[in-house]
């Protein structure tokens, strides 16, 4: 299963030394925020999924995390570009995910900031990070070291995979107005590959991107969750009570998402239509890949902001075909979009079905859809106890 999630993602660190490659990947957004004294251990929805095991949702019990932020080493400041503009991107900045680009067993973080606005302006470059994991609990920035420190534009989330099946991770990142792939050259460096490989996804807003072998051909491909139309140069104008404030999401029209066919050769083609995404336009913000149906073919769940929730089911024939409304993970029992920031997928009730949990805007809560093996899905939100934790709450992720 893989996923990729846009949200902020902090995280409480647990016996650093012993982290494992899990081969997961995530990555998020956070507005400007001072240096990051803190972290959770929140990769994506593992701890979420973690406690919603039947009948164990009281309040004294699962684990107990330590903050070690400062004692790792990681210093991170995040930059969005604020401005008098109040441009919508600025409200989902730059996201974090695990990946062991050194391949020695342990894994490491990588932070990807946002960018610069037309009137929202830092001194110096805007810079990524990546930490090193030491092994000892210790953390060491190597992100220009490695070649991956900057990118020429704003920057949302990440997905690390092996693309080309050398045995080491390669990094993909997203963002506005492009998009960059970064090849692992295995000896601590890597060489951005975006032109040569095909997959600048240009002009568009890439919330988040997921990596899977849709066609079983045994590389992976790229799934690409596209946000809205979206240009600096044509700011759209809201306000409250007189003051100038960021539009709500429905003010921008949606984009259909992008999936790159990985060509086996170092490069990629776009196969978006051919597949039939083109018809789901929508805000997609993150996306995981699973067998959802148990027919050995990987499928998608799409969360969207104020757009139906998508559950691509592969046609096994190189097109995928929504079932979101069969399923009933569209909408919520009013008929309504919810403003699905992220998603991903865990047996939550161990009866072997892949189970789905989607974040939302706070007054809304999560939603956890259980998988019975057929369609319609049944939703277990207020059942399970989260709905009575996460109403308030706006989720990332």
């Amino acid at each position: 299963m893989t996923a990729c999630v846009l949200g902020s993602v902090f995280l409480f660190i647990v016996g650093l030394g012993k982290l494992r490659n899990t081969k997961s990947e995530a990555m998020g957004s956070s507005k400007e925020r001072p240096t990051r004294r803190f972290l959770l251990w929140f990769l994506g929805f593992s701890s979420l999924l973690s406690a919603l095991q039947p009948a164990s949702f009281s309040l004294g019990s699962g684990p107990i995390f330590t903050d070690v932020t400062e004692l790792a080493g990681i210093v991170w400041r995040d930059f969005n570009g604020e401005s008098e503009d109040r441009f919508l991107i600025e409200t989902s900045g730059g996201g974090v995910g695990f990946l062991d680009f050194d391949s020695d067993g342990l894994l490491d973080i990588y932070f990807v900031n946002g960018g610069e606005t037309p009137r929202g302006k830092i001194q110096g470059p805007v810079r990524n990070a990546l930490y090193r994991n030491l092994g000892d609990g210790k953390f060491e920035d190597r992100a220009k070291k490695a070649g991956v420190d900057r990118v020429s534009f704003y920057g949302m989330g990440l997905a690390a995979a092996d693309f080309d099946n050398d045995g080491s991770q390669d990094l993909f990142i997203t963002g506005y107005p492009a998009c960059g792939l970064f090849h692992n050259n295995r000896d601590g460096t890597l060489t951005d590959v975006t032109e040569k490989a095909g997959v600048a996804n240009s002009g568009k807003w890439a919330a988040s991107a997921v990596w899977l072998d849709y066609d079983r051909d045994g590389f992976l491909d790229l799934f690409i969750c596209n946000y809205a139309k979206f240009s600096f140069s044509e700011p759209q104008y809201c306000e409250v009570a007189g003051v100038r404030s960021y539009c709500n999401p429905t003010a921008y029209e949606g984009q259909p998402p992008t999936l790159y066919h990985n060509n086996a050769d170092g490069t990629f083609t776009d196969v978006s239509a051919q597949a039939g995404l083109d018809r789901y336009v929508g805000r997609a913000f993150g996306a995981v890949s699973v067998d959802a149906n148990d027919d050995g073919w990987p499928d998608l769940f799409v969360a969207r902001d104020t757009s139906p929730n998508l559950l691509l089911v592969n046609g096994r024939n190189g097109t995928f075909k929504d079932s979101g409304l069969a399923a009933e993970v569209a909408y919520n029992q009013h008929g309504k979009a919810r403003a699905g920031m992220g998603v991903d997928a865990g047996d939550v009730n161990g009866d072997g079905w892949p189970d789905f949990v989607v974040t939302n805007f706070n007054d809304e809560y999560h939603a956890l859809y259980l998988n019975p093996g057929t369609l319609p899905y049944e939703e277990g939100t207020r059942e399970s106890g989260l709905a009575g934790f996460t109403g308030l709450s706006v989720g990332w992720g």
